[in-house]
């Protein structure tokens, strides 16, 4: 009976960690508190501004149109090059990232100090099994077979004798599979994926006729990938916008909060 209770206990662990990584995950796709209902407007490239742009250098690899409401062109930086949001796109198959442990990711973004890596897609994450594939087990409460000392344990679902080396090494595997879940979630948390989602809206953004620049929402990130508690908008002429405070799990604007002054600061809270 106590093999027993340790494999129910088990199955329940693994069946909470699942949930957790999933809320987390979805919490974080649910986008930015700041919504706009029209794409990004930019100046129009006039004459007057295509004629203040640089000559690309010769002997350039790839020529890109500069990011978001640019107007010239510029030679793509390569892999390992500093980027951000002000200077030459990244090449093809790269995006503009923040080192990993950034503890400014934002400002390194604004300055120029982040870093053309090459760009890879979040994998879904795959939902940890104990079992072989085949037909789905049934919908019942974890319960065994014993008839006796001598005889085998059998678990619901399974067409095997309890095996409790199997059983360890079942385990192992499913542990390696949460820490490589949990490690994935530390790199790639909800607000650094927003981020990357966020900074390839602007750089495909095309230009659209109108002297107005809208201002834009960049996720202020922390090392761990969460939201910082003070989020500000930003725009691509450099005035600096509204900013407010927020969750560190979802970046959902906290209720009942106000808009804060640029040199304000949120409280910290006290549980993630």
């Amino acid at each position: 009976m106590t093999m027993l209770a340790m494999a129910g206990l088990y199955l329940k662990h693994v069946v909470v960690a699942a949930l957790c990584s999933v809320l987390l995950v979805s919490e974080g796709t649910l986008g930015s508190p700041v919504v706009g209902s029209e794409p990004i407007r930019c100046a129009p490239c006039t004459p007057e501004k295509l004629s203040q742009c640089p000559a690309v250098a010769p002997g350039c690899a790839e020529v890109l149109r500069e990011p978001g409401c640019g107007c010239c062109l510029a030679c793509a930086l390569k892999a390992g090059e500093l980027c951000g949001i002000y200077t030459a796109p990244c090449g093809s198959g790269l995006s503009c990232t923040p080192r990993p442990g950034d503890p400014r990711p934002l400002h390194s973004l604004t300055r120029g100090q982040a870093v053309c890596t090459e760009s890879t897609e979040p994998e879904p994450t795959p939902e940890p099994q104990l079992q072989d594939q085949g037909e789905p087990e049934p919908e019942m409460e974890n319960t065994a077979i014993i008839s006796d000392p001598g005889s085998s344990l059998y678990l619901p679902g399974l067409s095997k004798p309890y095996d409790p080396r199997a059983a360890a090494d079942a385990q192992e595997s499913m542990k390696a599979k949460l820490i490589a879940i949990r490690k994935k979630l530390v790199e790639q948390g909800p607000c650094h994926l927003e981020l990357q989602r966020a900074l390839d809206k602007i750089a495909k953004s095309q230009q659209k006729l109108g002297d107005k620049l809208t201002r834009f929402y960049l996720p202020n990130c922390d090392k761990h990938g969460l939201y910082k508690p003070k989020q500000c908008e930003s725009s691509l002429d450099g005035q600096r916008g509204r900013c407010w405070c927020v969750n560190s799990w979802n970046g959902k604007k906290i209720l009942g909060s106000t808009d804060l002054p640029a040199d304000a600061e949120c409280p910290e809270e006290i549980d993630h």
